[in-house]
């Protein structure tokens, strides 16, 4: 078994390419076949390299590795050849500057046995005479493809939805040189979930995009492969090994599979969540350039290198269980480094009163200044807040509230006492001190 994945340079890897690549590389190791790169690059004008190296970092990112590369542009004499076996039996005829193939006159109806769809006929009639060669001495996309194909011994040709119409040309041509047909899979469209047909003025659709908004490797995989199939079993996480052992082209849909971000984060987020600590703060280094210094690293002197470290850690940890894709984490812990910038409003619970949570914080304060850092852990100041609260008749609101927001600046985040473990004593009486100032 011989497949192939055959993007053109001329634009970034779509999500949609990284499924079709994903199918064919799945339906080549099952069956202990080659999966075959080949670059469609004959449009000069319109291929660059930075494309190129796109679809191919793209490719390794998802562990894709293909066992042969190829490039049309470097096979020019090959499609001369065949060209020349095209005229040899006068199925050609030139047209201003182009050279075009004469299809047969006879009407006739053409079959493409599909591996997904069925049988599906057209009428030879519908098509009109097929150029091969550009004014520019280039091969086209039908002519290049089909003689590719026939080269390389490709046995299965799986690719997308929109290529059906191409392919009952494409047969006259393996026809007109007595070459024996691939087999034919075409892949439903991904759709938006208005179900219009995904495009770049609906949406993100390049791979780096979500590459770079910090989706896994994992995640997309499991999304992709998902995207107009789904397991006998119900199951849906799936490494690539096991994917292997799974999938069955056989049972993907006709109809377009529905491209759905909210599924897309639910995968990426149980793949976060099944990392380790170390391994999510190797992964989300990237995206911390935008959280500035903490400022209580200058205040207390010491490496701020070490402590940032530290504190960096602590943060992830209470977070791991929130951020969907890594982007967002700079986002969910950058009052760990900085001050939080909050109006006193939002110290007020919406069942407390200014003066309970002036009450309420000041109580805090009291507790807190008097414990010892040995027992500045979470089971233990929530004992001792739970005391405090009650001792002084106050409701949870009155003093858990305002606590949580003179930590983080923010009306969701981790639990006040999960904060207060991970600033430390020092840093969160600070910003207690803060918030009561702010109440006046």
């Amino acid at each position: 078994m011989r497949v192939r994945f055959a993007p053109s340079p001329t634009g970034p890897l779509h999500i949609g390419s990284a499924r079709t690549a994903l199918f064919n590389y799945i339906y080549a190791r099952q069956n202990k076949g080659v999966f075959i790169l080949r670059f469609e690059d004959t449009d000069i004008s319109r291929n660059q390299k930075v494309f190129e190296e796109n679809i191919l970092a793209g490719l390794k990112w998802l562990g894709l590795n293909a066992d042969e590369t190829y490039y049309q542009s470097k096979r020019p004499e090959i499609y001369k050849t065949y060209l020349q076996k095209l005229v040899d039996k006068n199925l050609t005829y030139e047209h201003d500057g182009g050279i075009y193939f004469r299809l047969p006159t006879e009407s006739r109806k053409i079959i493409v046995d599909d591996f997904i769809r069925g049988k599906i006929e057209f009428a030879s009639e519908d098509f009109d005479d097929l150029v091969l060669f550009k004014k520019d001495g280039t091969p086209t996309f039908h002519f290049a493809n089909v003689v590719d194909d026939i080269e390389m011994n490709i046995t299965h040709v799986i690719r997308g939805e929109d290529h059906l119409s191409n392919t009952p040309r494409q047969i006259l041509l393996y026809e007109a040189f007595s070459a024996k047909l691939p087999k034919f899979a075409h892949l439903p469209l991904i759709l938006n979930p208005d179900r219009t047909k995904m495009s770049k003025r609906a949406g993100d659709v390049d791979l780096d995009e979500y590459v770079r908004a910090g989706y896994l490797p994992e995640a997309i995989i499991n999304f992709l492969a998902q995207l107009g199939w789904a397991d006998k079993a119900g199951k849906e996480f799936f490494t690539l090994a096991e994917l292997l052992q799974t999938f069955e082209l056989e049972r993907v849909q006709k109809g377009g599979a529905v491209f759905d971000v909210r599924r897309l984060n639910y995968l990426n987020h149980h793949y976060l969540m099944g990392k380790s600590l170390g391994e999510y703060t190797k992964l989300v280094e990237p995206y911390l350039g935008v959280i500035p210094s903490l400022s209580r690293h200058s205040r207390e002197g010491g490496n701020p290198d070490n402590k940032n470290q530290n504190l960096l850690r602590s943060a992830l940890k209470l977070v791991q269980d929130r951020a969907q894709i890594l982007s967002e984490i700079p986002g969910l812990i950058d009052f760990f480094f900085a001050l939080p910038d909050y109006q006193k409003d939002l110290l007020v619970f919406k069942k407390s009163s200014p003066e309970q949570t002036a009450k309420g914080l000041n109580t805090a304060l009291k507790v807190l200044e008097t414990m010892g850092e040995q027992d500045w852990k979470q089971s233990k100041l929530q004992q001792i807040l739970d005391e405090a609260t009650a001792a002084e008749e106050l409701q949870p609101g009155d003093l858990f509230w305002p606590v949580r927001v003179a930590l983080s600046g923010r009306d969701a985040s981790p639990s006040p006492v999960e904060l207060l473990e991970a600033l430390g004593k020092q840093e969160s009486v600070a910003r207690i001190r803060i918030a009561i100032n702010k109440m006046g």
